[in-house]
């Protein structure tokens, strides 16, 4: 049975459909077991999205179409599914799909593992690197709140310990500033199109790409169901 580090070793090292390489490629001394890790590794959103002035730390600077639109009587943050388009296309390389069962579900584990411990991904910042568990419930309540969909077999992802019945993780240090303006909201019955380019500056002059996600109103919630990268 492989341990622990032989698993992390495999996502971080081999070529898995993830933008992003787990930090656990070669030893670090402050490298902290699950008991003794700090429990305040949980972050809240800071700073305003439509500030145009430089913040200490990670934030997400939004302007354009961000307000809130409403699609069947339920309304959708705008630049919270911005962001994730962010996290999806750019950090984690999933840059098309049009149904979450496209999805690789090594990249469905760790998207939600990381919602689970934190709301923005670009937030993510682990200096001294922090190991994690999470339960089958904790991955799939995520993907239903992201995805509308608790259905997928998460276990079959290699960050899953079938003898502990766990899902194992060093927390990804994703740490970035996501500079964005909202071009476009296109709604139509129950969903809503959000086209975003993003850009390497405060200053909006060098341009890094653009999404289109498509989030649509599931049993009362919003959530992603398509994206593509121009």
């Amino acid at each position: 049975m492989k341990t622990l580090r032989s698993k992390i070793l495999l996502i971080a090292c081999i070529a898995v459909p993830l933008a992003v390489t787990l930090s656990a490629c070669g030893t670090d001394p402050n490298v902290k077991s699950e008991s003794s890790a700090q429990a305040s590794y949980k972050v809240a959103v800071s700073g305003e999205e439509s500030s145009e002035t430089e913040l200490k730390g990670f934030h997400a600077y939004g302007k354009g179409k961000t307000e809130p639109v409403t699609v069947n009587g339920v309304q959708v943050n705008v630049s919270d599914f911005a962001v994730r388009s962010y996290e999806i296309a750019y950090m984690m390389a999933q840059t098309k799909f049009d149904s979450v069962s496209e999805l690789p579900v090594d990249f469905l584990v760790q998207y939600a593992f990381s919602h689970h411990l934190f709301k923005n991904l670009n937030e993510m910042n682990n200096k001294a690197m922090q190991y994690r568990t999470a339960t089958e419930a904790d991955i799939k309540k995520v993907l239903k709140e992201h995805f509308g969909t608790d259905a997928i077999d998460v276990t079959k992802s290699v960050l899953y310990n079938p003898e502990k019945k766990l899902f194992e993780m060093w927390i990804p240090d994703y740490g970035t500033n996501i500079y964005y303006t909202v071009d476009a909201v296109n709604t139509e019955g129950a969903k809503a199109e959000i086209i975003t380019t993003f850009y390497n500056e405060l200053k909006r002059e060098t341009m890094l790409g653009r999404t289109v996600m498509t989030v649509e109103v599931k049993d009362g919630a919003a959530v992603i169901s398509a994206l593509k990268t121009e």
